[in-house]
């Protein structure tokens, strides 16, 4: 095919330089070629399809969860603009980003240390005995 492609394009380039029929002629063959491969690969393709939808149809399979899940959006997040205003794509920046964005968000605040952590054990413990 790709044989093809460059057998056109060189055709091409003959009949804008000499605009004689017979290079036209041949240009029109090649074309013809073409497009019958083209034809026949998407008539191919057609037909596995066909063929593939007729066998798994009507069974309860991967097949059929696929059609009536639909299309999914992307679940990736290749990069994200940083409060300095900065386009990161490096995954540890994201992660760095998302975490202060949802500790802004939920106004969390940061543990006081090892007596904070007592105090917290301390509740706890009184809360379950």
């Amino acid at each position: 095919m790709a044989e093809l492609y460059r057998t056109i394009s060189n055709l091409e380039r003959q009949h804008k330089r000499s605009q004689l029929n017979a290079i036209y002629g041949e240009l029109m063959e090649q074309r013809r070629k073409l497009t019958n491969l083209i034809l026949k690969r998407h008539l191919r393709s057609v037909q596995r399809t066909k063929g593939f939808y007729y066998v798994h149809a009507n069974k309860g399979g991967k097949y059929l969860a696929r059609l009536l899940k639909g299309p999914q959006p992307h679940r990736q997040i290749r990069k994200i603009r940083l409060t300095s205003g900065e386009i990161s794509p490096f995954p540890q920046k994201i992660a760095e980003e998302f975490r202060s964005f949802y500790k802004r968000l939920y106004n969390l605040y940061e543990p006081n240390g090892a007596a904070e952590d007592a105090r917290v054990h301390a509740k706890t413990r009184d809360y379950l005995s």
